[in-house]
Order: structure tokens, then C-alpha cells, then sequence
């Protein structure tokens, strides 16, 4: 499996787009900060978000990782998601460090004050597809 940020600066602090199923059967879409660990995502949230038993009803999902402005440049595929909440924490405490950094910061100070409620969701990518526009997108 191709690592996930291949096609992007691994600096870039742009959240990871997954697609789910609602248990209605309507499609839904969530951002969440991510990071790719050993060819996994890895993304916290509170244990009350409805994201994670929607994943737990039916864990496959899509993704997308790109950003918003041209030229358009990204990452998207597949996979299938778990729920792991031993994990919570520590993943919460990554991700804090990739998208705040290390400055305490008003939400880094509010995450870690509530982090015991965070549980991790782990993406199993199954399929990735890489895609750069910026040839295609010159001059834009």
C-alpha cells in the first residue's frame, strides 16, 4: 500500500475528509484532523460524537485528503475503519502536536483537559488514488 501522503507535503495541516453511511442509509461527510501512521489513519474524537457509531454500524468508509485551493492535489480512496478508544489519548496528543505544534495554545490547553473522552478511529486504506492537477492547472 503507497503511503497515504505521498502526493503532499507531510507538513500540510489540512484535515482528512471520510465519507460514512448514516444508519438511514443517507451518505454523510466529517473532517477530522488525521495522521498516518505505518500506512493507517488515525483520527480522535469525543467518544459522544455520532461519527463513531455510525463507523461501528458499518465501517466502510471513503476518504479524501486535499486541499481547497488550486492547483488540486490530493489523496483519496477506501477503507475500512475500526474504533479503538485505548488509543484515544494518545493519538489526540499527536495530532495536537502536528496541527498546534508545541506552543500551548488555548485549544491544545482545552483538547488535553478533555482528552480522557477522546477515542480513536483507525482507517485501514484499501484503495488510494493520487491526484495532481497543477500541469493541468497552470497559471491558476
Amino acid at each position: 500500500m503507497q503511503y497515504i501522503e505521498s502526493e503532499l507535503a507531510p507538513d500540510k495541516k489540512i484535515p482528512i475528509r471520510i465519507g460514512f453511511i448514516k444508519p438511514n442509509g443517507s451518505p454523510s461527510i466529517i473532517s477530522l484532523w488525521y495522521i498516518d501512521i505505518n500506512g493507517k489513519i488515525y483520527c480522535a474524537t469525543q467518544k459522544t460524537a455520532k461519527i463513531i457509531q455510525y463507523l461501528q454500524d458499518n465501517p466502510l468508509c471513503g476518504f479524501e485528503i486535499a486541499s481547497d485551493s488550486p492547483p488540486y492535489k490530493g489523496s483519496r480512496g477506501e477503507g475500512i475503519a475500526k474504533i479503538i478508544p485505548s488509543k484515544g489519548q494518545e493519538i489526540l496528543g499527536i495530532l495536537i502536536k502536528k496541527y498546534l505544534g508545541e506552543k500551548e495554545s488555548t485549544l491544545s490547553k482545552f483538547l488535553k483537559d478533555h482528552s480522557e473522552n477522546e477515542i480513536a478511529i483507525e482507517i485501514t486504506p484499501k484503495k488510494i488514488f493520487h491526484y495532481d492537477y497543477s500541469k493541468r492547472m497552470k497559471g491558476i
